[in-house]
């Protein structure tokens, strides 16, 4: 009995530093929805259907886009960038197409649907806690939930 204790607090404390090392972005890490997004300059808000996605582990994020019209199983748009978290600020550098053999860069109109407006993005992050989180650019809000 005891044997069988230590085999799993073992395997349980494996599994927790496992966890932790792909958590290195503290509670910015992991899936989230985005609920709106704002246009600043205009103040126009967007109410996100759940179909639009950001997803940060380690130094990449991937956007994600669903078309509601979109068949199950089916590929979505999707791209990637590499990101950093510093002093309450996230820069987004290098839009791709994800999955592109070529690596060819993402289209600056296909990329406003997700309220980034360049290929190098500059947010403010308002607020981050474990289920919300806001980003503030010059030209946008975005307002995401965890997933």
């Amino acid at each position: 009995m005891r044997k069988q204790i230590y085999t799993i607090m073992t395997l349980f404390a494996l599994v927790l530093t496992s966890c932790e090392s792909y958590l290195v972005n503290g509670d910015l890490d992991g899936f989230w929805q985005v609920k709106s997004i704002e246009d600043k300059q205009t103040g126009d808000i967007t109410r996100c259907k759940g179909d639009i996605y950001y997803s940060f582990q380690r130094e990449l994020v991937l956007v994600s886009y669903t078309s509601p019209e979109t068949p199950t199983g089916q590929s979505k748009e999707n791209y990637i960038a590499y990101f950093t978290h510093e002093n309450d600020s996230i820069y987004m550098t290098d839009f791709r197409i994800y999955l592109d053999r070529n690596g060819k860069q993402a289209p600056l109109s296909e990329l406003e649907k997700f309220g980034l407006y360049e290929l190098y993005n500059t947010f403010a992050v308002e607020e981050l806690n474990r289920s919300s989180l806001v980003l503030s650019s010059e030209k946008t809000r975005i307002s995401l939930k965890k997933y």
